[in-house]
Formats: C-alpha cells, sequence, structure tokens
C-alpha cells in the first residue's frame, strides 16, 4: 500500500517515496522503521485491543492522462483524448492528490481549476467543455437539464449546435411518441401526439370494435365498410409518417425545448439548483398522459356518436318534411 503524504504517528513527519516504513501487524499503522524500532511498539497500541484498524487521512483522487493537445485530463484506461481525439497511450499519468503537487507546466495547472470536479468528469461531460455556450445555456446546465441519458444525447445536441443539423434516429419515439414526450416534460408536444395518435387510428378502431357500438351507428359503419377501409388504410399511412417525423426531430424538439426551458429558467432568476428538477424525466408523466389519450378517445367517439344520432334525427325529420 501507498504510504506518500501519510503521516508518522511518532514523529510526526510525512511520509516520502524515500522512508523505510514498517506496518503494525495488528492494526496496520505505518511508522518509520526508526520510530518503531526506537518506541518497541506500535504508536497506535489502543487500537489492538478494540480491534479498531489505522484509516488513511490523506484521500487519494483518481489518476488521469492529461492530453498534450488540449490539456484535458482523460481516465488511465483511455487511448484517446475524449475531447479532441488525440493518441494518449504514451502519457505520462497525472495525480490528482491535493496534498501532492504535481510538477507540470502552467497550461496543465491551468486545466485543473478551482472548479475542477466538475471538469475531471469525462463520463460526465464525454470529454466536451462543460463551460461551452450551447445556445443560451452552458453545456454543464444541460447536462444537468437533460438528467439520465446525457451519453446519447450530449454528442447529439453539440453537432445539431455546431452544424444546425436537424434530423437524428430517436427510436422510443418511433415506437412511443406520446409516451417519449411526456416522460421528457414536453407537454404540447405529447398532446398533439395524442390527439394525432387518436384520431388517425379512428377508422381502424371503428372496424375493429364495430360489435361494441349501438345497432344504428353499428349498421351505417357496416354498410360503408369499404370506404372506411379506404380511410384507414390512408390513416395507416398517415401515421407511419407522423410516427417517421417524431423519430427523425424528436431530438432536435427535445434540444430546442431544453434550450428554451433553461433560458426562461435563467430570465425568471431561479436558482441554478433547480435545473435538474425541471428537467430530466418523470415516468409518471406516462401514465398521465395515457389517461388522457384514453379520455381524448372517449369524447371523439361521444362526439361521433352523438353527431351521427343528431345527423340521423335530422335527415328523419327532413324527410317526415318531405311526406
Amino acid at each position: 500500500m501507498d504510504y506518500k503524504g501519510e503521516k508518522c504517528p511518532v514523529c510526526g513527519e510525512i511520509f516520502t517515496d524515500d522512508d523505510d516504513i514498517v506496518v503494525c501487524p495488528e492494526c496496520g499503522t505505518p511508522h518509520h522503521r526508526s520510530c518503531y524500532t526506537a518506541e518497541s511498539r506500535c504508536a497506535n497500541e489502543e487500537y489492538h485491543s478494540t480491534g479498531r484498524k489505522w484509516e488513511r487521512t490523506v484521500q487519494k483522487k483518481p489518476l488521469y492522462k492529461v492530453c498534450p493537445v488540449c490539456n484535458f485530463p482523460n481516465r488511465v484506461t483511455d487511448n484517446n483524448c475524449q475531447r479532441c481525439g488525440a493518441e494518449i497511450n504514451d502519457i505520462s499519468i497525472v495525480s490528482m492528490n491535493e496534498n501532492e503537487p504535481e510538477k507540470v507546466d502552467d497550461n496543465i495547472q491551468a486545466a485543473f481549476s478551482a472548479d475542477q470536479e466538475a471538469f475531471l468528469d469525462p463520463i460526465k461531460y464525454l470529454g466536451l467543455d462543460p463551460d461551452e455556450d450551447m445556445g443560451g445555456a452552458s453545456m454543464q446546465e444541460v447536462t444537468d437539464f437533460v438528467g439520465p441519458s446525457t451519453i446519447y444525447y450530449l454528442p447529439k445536441f453539440k453537432r445539431m449546435k455546431d452544424d444546425g443539423t436537424k434530423p437524428s434516429f430517436n427510436f422510443f419515439s418511433l415506437i412511443f411518441p406520446t409516451l417519449y414526450f411526456a416522460n421528457r416534460k414536453m407537454w404540447g408536444w405529447a398532446i398533439l401526439a395524442a390527439v394525432l395518435g387518436v384520431l388517425l387510428n379512428l377508422p381502424a378502431d371503428l372496424l375493429l370494435y364495430i360489435e361494441e357500438f349501438p345497432d344504428s351507428l353499428a349498421s351505417f359503419i357496416s354498410n360503408n365498410k369499404s370506404m372506411i377501409q379506404a380511410v384507414s388504410d390512408i390513416c395507416l399511412v398517415a401515421d407511419i409518417g407522423v410516427r417517421a417525423l417524431f423519430c427523425l426531430f424528436a431530438n432536435w424538439l427535445y434540444f430546442r425545448f431544453a434550450m428554451n426551458s433553461l433560458k426562461k429558467h435563467k430570465t425568471g432568476g431561479r436558482p441554478a439548483s433547480s435545473i435538474k428538477a425541471e428537467g430530466g424525466i418523470k415516468p409518471m408523466n406516462m401514465l398521465i398522459i395515457t389517461a388522457i389519450k384514453y379520455g381524448i378517445g372517449f369524447i371523439v367517439l361521444a362526439a361521433l356518436y352523438y353527431g351521427f344520432e343528431m345527423a340521423t334525427t335530422i335527415k328523419d325529420f327532413s324527410t317526415l318534411c318531405l311526406m
């Protein structure tokens, strides 16, 4: 075990790489060999009766490889810089122990700012600069707002910002567009997707549940089955088209939603700590939008039924008047 940076409990001196260190076999306390020999006992002998073990006081921070091109600190296991892609196989490892100042040049030291904990998180920011402006909000703010799945969204958002790219593939929004938007708290798009889903599936539902309708409406559907089937086929194609559009542009819509939400957050003077609460996901919203969608479907069917009944009544009344 490396005891560099710890203090000898006898002389109080900090251990260095050149020190001859011995460890108590009972509690694990490290001593200078000369100090242990002089005392002829462990400095923490009271630990032995209680079974307590010596604990490290200097907590080492992770080691990083600093890219010579952009000075970004990468993980030890990385072969290429996560920011610029430069090869870093042969780069020396830098220790981030606060009690062990490394002899590195000024440019590398600049990368380790006071806010280094946020900066030195290659997983959280995927090698991207957390202070980069994404169009009214920083990368760090966008990361906090997105919450889960930053590894999926951040590269796409950066490409959209840098290149103006809009289309990208979002499988969840292809299969369940309504649930996707609701889960991401995009209520406007969630309700629009729900309404379109109900309307475009209405002809098929009429044919599927024909036996469940009142006799008059069921008779009308049966007599016009071929026409309703044709409309159903058209709606099926339209539904596929709508889903394809959501699939291709859902990520861009979410990017714009995130940017607009963060701008409102800033202009409203709300604290940065509330960004995570405003963004992220909320699975409960999927249950809510499902209930809303069924409610919309019920309203549409009720309107269709009463509209049909009213039309039938008017037709019968007109027939009586002409007799």
